[in-house]
């Protein structure tokens, strides 16, 4: 039996952790499915004490704004653009309290930002749950320029920093939150294998 690969990370459907005193939910685009589902979840757990708050950038599909508003008993907020979002976050996350839960829902390369943000204000990834929505697209590290492409959805691409064809690879990094990728025609240069959509 062949096991994946240890590296990539595992996503669940976010649950309510009610041991925790506050809870931030923060999703990007089809993200909002998972808060859908969280809030059912919340409801069914029957803690009225217990409340949260959203934060949401509805990305390029809109569909899910009136859906997101309606969900929030305590406070929604809703981003044109992922800067704001993220700033926010961070300031909120500047001044949180002990007991805080984090909630994370949207693409892969989204999640990723998200954690980084946490991880830099000192909250463990244990206190982060985190549901993969939508695309498969993926987050993806040049290992040549460092230079981290959002949302690659081909086997190669060409690194909009350096310009190299590099091949996807299945190894995740944590600390960079991407995929990492490698020089497809180091040896002979132009030869490149057949480019395929596999992460769409």
């Amino acid at each position: 039996m062949i096991e994946g690969i240890k590296s990539r990370p595992v996503y669940s459907d976010l649950r309510p952790d009610l041991d925790g005193s506050h809870h931030l939910l923060v999703a990007e685009g089809a993200g909002a499915e998972a808060l859908v589902r969280f809030c059912h979840a919340w409801d069914a757990a029957g803690d009225p004490d217990a409340d949260y708050d959203i934060l949401y950038h509805p990305d390029e599909d809109r569909r899910w704004i009136g859906t997101v508003n309606e969900l929030a008993r305590e406070a929604v907020a809703v981003f044109v653009n992922r800067v704001g979002l993220e700033s926010v976050l961070a300031r909120r996350l500047a001044a949180a309290r002990m007991g805080l839960r984090l909630y994370v829902a949207g693409s892969e390369g989204f999640i990723w930002r998200v954690v980084a943000i946490a991880r830099e204000a000192g909250l463990s990834e244990d206190a982060i749950q985190k549901e993969r929505c939508g695309t498969q697209a993926r987050p993806v590290s040049c290992v040549h320029c460092k230079t981290i492409a959002d949302d690659v959805t081909t086997n190669v691409y060409q690194c909009p920093g350096c310009g190299l064809h590099v091949f996807v690879r299945d190894h995740f990094s944590r600390l960079l939150g991407a995929y990492q990728s490698v020089c497809v025609d180091a040896e002979n240069p132009g030869e490149l294998p057949e480019i395929e959509e596999v992460y769409a």
